[in-house]
């Protein structure tokens, strides 16, 4: 059985770590070695991470949920602290540090998939997995809100190299909640032992996928969705440093995560299906579309972010449980973990496009490039209704 508040206090306090260290990393690199250059590779480490989550499934699903969460956060927490120790006592060793903050990213793409696993391992029925994953993205949302305000807080008055002992901490007393949370769940028997080799696992779960209609719309969509996200974090800067106030950038992010949050809410009364997916997928385009005509007017642009969050939180949500709802649990991390990579390999092709369109085009290209994305991801859904399971 799940402790929930233990579970839900130790998805905050890990959350709030992560948050906190992948702003506080990215700033120490830029104010010591003052090169884009350097964060720049850093980028890619966390970008690469994620969209090599594909080669993690195997090894997920080789061993139980539980493990994989207990170690992936212990690891973690090992690496939070040698990279805090880099930073202390290694000031001019940055490749080190990047060495150690890779790992720190790969444990947590082996953490989320197996710990989404433990939710529908747990759930009583299909409602309670919804609710469950809600809660989760509310929690998620929120401490990036609390990671983005506190950072700024905490850089004033602190070093770098003592914020990062501080996530160093969270992350300890996440590892120790998490205990807990999971001291009465069941170790997931392996039902179906992995005995073929591990590169022809890899791909096993998009074989799943492309054998399950939603599945595999939403594998497709997802990938064209990929190039997105990536280019609208370069174009909110841009557009708040055009506006001529720093505080426009936060205040963009916020808004787009107290949309996520109020979204997760109404996605949690929501039934699970692909054509409201797929409709809401499609709606978030028209935000996008309309900053178009409102970029110069902050209010009405800040907005349209709060809506496009609404929007994104609700088909994410529900999208979610519906890939839990589908899946086998003996692929289950394999197919997580294929469309992670689906979700993440086209940032690092996006992040350059959408910096040269910006310099040479402007952002008006960029946004409507962005909603057309959208539209046609959303729309490539919809088609798979009348096949969807």
């Amino acid at each position: 059985m799940l402790k929930k508040k233990s579970y839900f206090f130790s998805r905050a306090v890990g959350g709030l770590a992560n948050s906190l260290f992948s702003m506080v990393f990215i700033w120490w690199l830029q104010v010591s070695t003052k090169s884009s250059f350097v964060v720049g590779i850093a980028e890619a480490i966390f970008s690469t991470t994620a969209a090599l989550s594909i080669f993690y499934g195997p090894i997920i699903d080789r061993y139980s949920f539980k493990k994989i969460s207990y170690y992936s956060i212990l690891v973690q927490t090992i690496f939070l602290f040698a990279t805090t120790a880099a930073v202390y006592q290694f000031s001019k060793s940055y490749y080190l540090a990047l060495i150690y903050a890779g790992v720190v990213s790969i444990c947590d793409e082996f953490f989320n998939p197996a710990d989404r696993a433990i939710l529908k391992e747990t759930a009583v029925d299909e409602r309670e997995l919804n609710n469950l994953i809600s809660k989760v993205s509310s929690i998620d949302q929120f401490v990036n809100i609390a990671g983005t305000v506190l950072s700024g807080l905490l850089l004033t008055y602190l070093i770098s190299a003592n914020v990062m002992l501080i996530c160093s901490l969270l992350s300890l007393i996440s590892l120790i909640f998490l205990f807990f949370a999971l001291k009465e769940v069941k170790d997931r028997s392996n039902s179906q032992k992995l005995k073929s080799k591990y590169y022809k696992q890899i791909f096993s779960g998009y074989q799943f996928i492309k054998n399950n209609h939603f599945l595999n719309y939403y594998f497709w969509s997802s990938i064209l969705y990929s190039f997105v996200t990536p280019a609208i974090t370069i174009l909110l800067p841009r557009i708040a440093q055009r506006n001529g106030k720093a505080s426009f950038y936060s205040m963009f992010y916020i808004s787009f995560m107290v949309g996520f949050i109020i979204g997760a809410t109404i996605a949690s009364k929501l039934a699970v299906k692909v054509k409201m997916i797929g409709f809401t997928w499609i709606l978030s385009a028209l935000p996008l579309i309309l900053m178009i005509f409102f970029s110069n007017n902050w209010l009405i642009f800040v907005g349209l972010i709060f809506l496009f969050g609404i929007m994104t939180s609700i088909h994410n949500i529900l999208a979610e449980s519906l890939i839990q709802i589908t899946s086998n649990d003996e692929v289950l991390g394999r197919v997580l973990t294929t469309l992670r990579t689906s979700t993440s390999i086209g940032g690092p092709i996006s992040s350059i496009i959408a910096g040269i369109l910006l310099d040479n085009s402007g952002e008006t290209v960029l946004m409507l490039i962005c909603g057309s994305i959208i539209l046609i991801s959303g729309l490539n859904i919809l088609r798979g209704i009348k096949k969807a399971v």
